[in-house]
């Protein structure tokens, strides 16, 4: 007695009077079998229940990404289901539309089983500009996203919204500030938007997962990449407690093209920009030219005039730009009310330091502090400060920088 099963193209003969190999075989044919039935199932589901957020997904999609052509047909059929539908001859009598382009909406129909696919095996979400869930103020930005790739939270229309962004190439001054003034943010409820990039955006995203706040990640690619490479587990942890965005298909790559038009989601999103450091010609103002043209409040922040890092920044000072010294700086330039009650006071953060820790806390600032400068100023023995500043750093309110140098994190 034998069965016979197709399994890879293959025509498998399996005996039930054989070694126990055979039988073994055949149980790995049933759970594979299992499993693909279980993968045809989620792509059935999303043909045969699609909504408009599916359909606004394969008419991005198929016309890559043209928002131009995506909402010039739209605007003469309604919606992304009416296109879908529509005959040939109707949309050829459109001006404009090309046989190229019912090509590419005929290609995006056979290829969307797959994309609906994507979606489930990357656990993720498509929101069209249709939705009620979309973000409210990246409506109302030049040329909106058609739909937006989300995993992980979407955030109420009625939370405030900060980006904070700055240079890849930052200052440790830079680094520092952006985690503090992210964190204080998103402990006062704030959501931190940026961009995932190496620098600033890296220590605001930290800094509102440290609070235990919330944040969002806008990515110049697919959920399928990272880049840089370094922020995976950033980016992993994002996923799980914050969100991340992407106007990009899952299997796109990243690209220089990309990231500007990023940057006009990280500047649609918010209420206000914060830029906390900036050269001459960084690809940041280019952000703050953005919001600035989409009516958003846009912040700086005051630094060495030395700096090359700071350069952006301090000519955006001299043009007008609000500057933050703190976050009640925030709540003025938005109009919003302060709850004192959440404000967290800087002898609540650095509980516990006794009276020489707290010397020696006194002297370190928000740039890095020579170890010389520190014993000299209070002097001590090298071997107490050392000791006193190991202690700080357990305690999380220092850090040691390159060439025995020290900064606070609060």
């Amino acid at each position: 007695m034998f069965i016979v099963i197709m399994y890879k193209n293959k025509i498998n003969f399996l005996f039930f009077k054989t070694k126990e190999g055979v039988f073994k075989k055949f149980l790995a044919i049933i759970s594979a079998t299992i499993y693909y039935i279980g993968r045809v199932y989620q792509i059935l589901k999303g043909v045969l229940y699609m909504n408009e957020n599916l359909y606004m997904m394969w008419l991005a999609r198929s016309l890559n990404l043209n928002i131009r052509k995506i909402y010039y047909l739209l605007e003469h059929f309604g919606s992304a289901y009416e296109i879908w539908n529509a005959e040939d001859n109707l949309l050829l009598s459109i001006n404009g539309i090309t046989n190229e382009t019912i090509n590419l909406l005929k290609n995006g129909k056979e290829e969307f089983p797959y994309w609906v696919d994507e979606l489930n095996k990357y656990n993720l979400k498509y929101i069209s500009i249709n939705d009620r869930r979309y973000p409210a103020l990246l409506r109302h930005i030049p040329d909106p996203p058609a739909g937006l790739y989300i995993k992980g939270r979407i955030f109420e229309k009625e939370e405030l919204f900060i980006s904070v962004i700055g240079a890849r190439r930052c200052s440790e001054y830079g680094k520092n500030m952006a985690y503090k003034l992210s964190k204080d943010l998103a402990r006062e409820g704030f959501v931190i938007v940026s961009g995932m990039a190496r620098g600033i955006d890296s220590m605001s995203h930290l800094a509102a997962l440290d609070a235990k706040g919330k944040t969002i990640a806008v990515l110049g690619f697919g959920h399928k990449h990272c880049y840089p490479s370094e922020n995976r587990t950033l980016m992993e942890k994002i996923a799980q407690e914050g969100c991340l965005i992407s106007e990009y298909p899952p299997d796109y790559e990243a690209s220089k093209y990309f990231f500007p038009q990023r940057n006009r989601i990280i500047a649609g999103l918010s209420q206000c920009l914060i830029v906390v450091e900036a050269g001459k010609k960084s690809g940041t103002l280019i952000t703050v030219d953005l919001a600035l043209e989409s009516g958003r409040t846009v912040m700086t922040l005051p630094a060495n005039i030395t700096s090359k890092t700071s350069e952006g920044t301090n000519e955006l000072i001299k043009q007008g730009c609000p500057i933050i010294t703190n976050i009640d700086d925030v709540f003025f330039e938005l109009g919003v009310i302060r709850d004192k009650n959440k404000e967290v006071k800087e002898e609540k953060i650095i509980v516990g330091l006794d009276e020489e820790e707290r010397k020696v806390y006194s002297i370190i600032e928000n740039e890095p502090v020579p170890l010389d400068y520190i014993t000299k100023t209070l002097k001590m023995s090298i071997q107490d400060i050392q000791y006193i500043l190991t202690m700080l750093e357990v305690k999380g309110v220092v850090q040691k920088q390159p060439g025995e140098r020290y900064m606070r994190i609060y």
